[in-house]
């Protein structure tokens, strides 16, 4: 498995790591796991993998296609610019004089690959191997074709899981985005001929939009790995934790904190026959995600704030104690991308209010075969009416998200993720 992206004991990435590697030794195989050189292994991934800790670029998705990226040109396997006009040779040359030079395309491919090599020259691969690229974008392929492009390797079989939405198809500018990222896409992945390369997609939605992009049937949609766990609070437990979990990012509507806590303060809705809000916030800059007026709420514990990463058990043990799930996600950038906060709660039977017109939307209709289990909204300032309203409905509402949490827990099992990849142990 090759993760640059993850550089601390914490977060997603490495949770999507434990995972696959748990699962992959379950299954007989033995588990490599590269990641950037911040890196410390912890106990859990050491028993787990052997730890190679060695890239050291920034953000890969930084200069994604995509619409989490900042990329708006096809690009060739150096990182340069295909096909330029004047003005857009002009542009680039202009961009890079302004930009770190570690942080320029070329030099974040370079880098890159040179980790990537360290990686595959250690290794005596074979075409019984499967290389994972656990968070895969349109420039971690073209990394990853310009490292193997001169390589007499043998051939490999290996694995991108994309994560990240494609741009709005309708918008032209969306339009051509998508255009250049299939026209680099395929470069790429021509460029690996001699390789097996498997497209995996963490959700349906995506595997769609991928197909699009790429204007054939590439992509295959796999189950996004959820560790097992149940809801640990009794309903009588008050106040009920409305939790905000993960740290703040703009996609994750870090920009409507304050307001949201404001509103739920001006309501009434914080106090010890309501809501307990708990966030994960960084611990430099969390009076400015705070209305001043609750700052004394956050020294007496009426709000919960959370300052620093936590590790993988102090992170489930955390929610695990959650009554609500609260998500201020930005829709369009969740159109099609997988929240593993979302399928946290719900696999746990945790109530959840989400946005309309998105992943998280389409997850919580599915699991709504039982009953509701909480509330979708168009706009954020509807969510304190909604809360209010699962004041009075929370048994009820609890009882069915935690009807469905099995039936969740199972389709998103690692061991599922791994068959549906095709990874059989040899």
């Amino acid at each position: 498995m090759i993760d640059d992206n993850i550089r601390d004991s914490s977060g997603h990435y490495l949770e999507l790591a434990h995972l696959l590697g748990s699962a992959a030794k379950a299954r007989g195989f033995q588990t490599i796991l590269a990641t950037h050189k911040q890196f410390l292994p912890d106990s859990e991934t050491e028993a787990l993998c052997k730890v190679y800790p060695l890239f050291d670029t920034p953000s890969m998705l930084h200069w994604s296609l995509g619409i989490d990226g900042i990329s708006q040109f096809a690009r060739n396997l150096n990182g340069r610019i295909q096909n330029r006009s004047v003005g857009e040779r002009f542009l680039s040359c202009w961009q890079d004089i302004f930009c770190k030079r570690s942080r320029r395309p070329s030099e974040m491919i370079m880098n890159w690959k040179r980790a990537f090599l360290k990686v595959i020259d250690s290794l005596d691969l074979t075409e019984h191997d499967h290389l994972v690229l656990n968070t895969a974008n349109d420039f971690v392929i073209l990394a990853t074709a310009s490292a193997l492009q001169d390589r007499k390797s043998k051939k490999l079989n290996i694995h991108a899981i994309f994560h990240f939405a494609t741009n709005h198809a309708d918008t032209a500018h969306g339009r051509q985005r998508n255009a250049k990222m299939g026209q680099q896409m395929n470069m790429a992945l021509g460029a690996l001929g001699h390789h097996q390369v498997y497209i995996h997609t963490t959700t349906e939605e995506l595997k769609a939009e991928i197909n699009s992009v790429m204007d054939h049937e590439i992509a295959s949609a796999i189950p996004y790995p959820t560790r097992s766990s149940e809801i640990t609070i009794d309903l009588e437990d008050q106040p009920c934790n409305a939790m905000l979990a993960g740290m703040p990012r703009s996609e994750k509507g870090k920009h409507s904190i304050r307001g949201f806590l404001q509103a739920l303060e001006n309501r009434n809705l914080i106090g010890d026959t309501t809501y307990r809000p708990c966030l994960q916030v960084p611990g430099k800059h969390w009076k400015s995600l705070i209305p001043n007026s609750l700052h004394s709420s956050c020294d007496t514990g009426r709000v919960e704030l959370i300052t620093k990463h936590l590790s993988t058990i102090e992170y489930h043990q955390w929610i695990g104690r959650a009554g609500l799930g609260i998500f201020l996600y930005d829709p369009i950038r969740y159109r099609s991308r997988c929240s593993g906060v979302l399928l946290e709660m719900l696999t746990r039977g945790v109530p959840v209010i989400v946005p309309d017109h998105c992943w998280l939307a389409n997850q919580f209709k599915k699991a709504c075969v039982y009953g509701p289990v909480g509330y979708v909204y168009q706009q954020v300032d509807e969510i304190p009416d909604l809360m209010c309203q699962f004041l009075s409905d929370r048994e009820q509402i609890t009882g069915h998200a935690k009807a469905y949490a099995p039936r969740l827990r199972e389709a998103h099992k690692a061991e599922n993720t791994l068959l549906q990849m095709g990874l059989q142990e040899t």
